[in-house]
């Protein structure tokens, strides 16, 4: 990932407050020679868009043309979910090859068919796919709620996704984060 970095000097937006049926539409016009595109469709309101740098600018400055409330730089620079990384996918591939999953206890939601998995060759099929294909959270928190699923932790570095979730009245989500005596007390039992 980070050999294609070099290669290709990539940014990731936030785009907060615009149709991501737009975003789609002005990736898909803005990548002819290079790539630009949508990786992540965290909520009716949030798009996520990394690839070329100076086309993720170009879509950003558009973007708030056409409305867009808010943008936000990312800390991010692999162009993780994008086409960009389509050119490792067969490594991926032959790394998942080694590895031997067992049949998993609860069921697996993959993030590229927004379904849940439960054979070990789907989800390392879902695995090489979603290098390259977009997030598609809203659909996964849509499905989590369709289970009537009310409470959702998120076990991470941060509450990002806690964030996101606000968005979904139907179900709490919960960082562990923000409790980091949590982490603390793990170590003492």
């Amino acid at each position: 990932m980070y050999k294609i970095t070099k290669k290709y000097p990539s940014a990731t937006q936030a785009i907060i407050g615009l149709d991501k049926k737009i975003i789609i539409n002005l990736c898909l016009n803005l990548s002819k020679n290079k790539i630009v595109s949508p990786i992540a469709f965290n909520s009716n309101n949030q798009t996520i868009v990394s690839g070329d740098k100076k086309l993720v600018k170009k879509i950003v400055f558009l973007c708030k043309k056409l409305g867009a409330k808010r943008t936000i730089n990312l800390n991010i620079n692999i162009p993780l979910h994008s086409l960009h990384m389509k050119k490792i996918s067969t490594k991926m591939f032959l790394a998942l090859k080694k590895i031997t999953f067992n049949v998993p206890t609860f069921p697996i939601i993959n993030n590229v068919d927004v379904k849940c998995e439960f054979s070990s060759k789907n989800i390392k099929d879902a695995l090489i796919r979603q290098l390259y294909n977009p997030v598609r959270w809203d659909e996964i928190m849509k499905l989590i709620i369709s289970y009537k699923i009310k409470n959702i932790i998120e076990i991470g570095p941060g509450k990002i996704l806690s964030n996101i979730n606000q968005e979904f009245k139907e179900i709490q989500s919960i960082s562990l984060y923000k409790n980091k005596n949590f982490f603390s007390n793990i170590g003492n039992k």
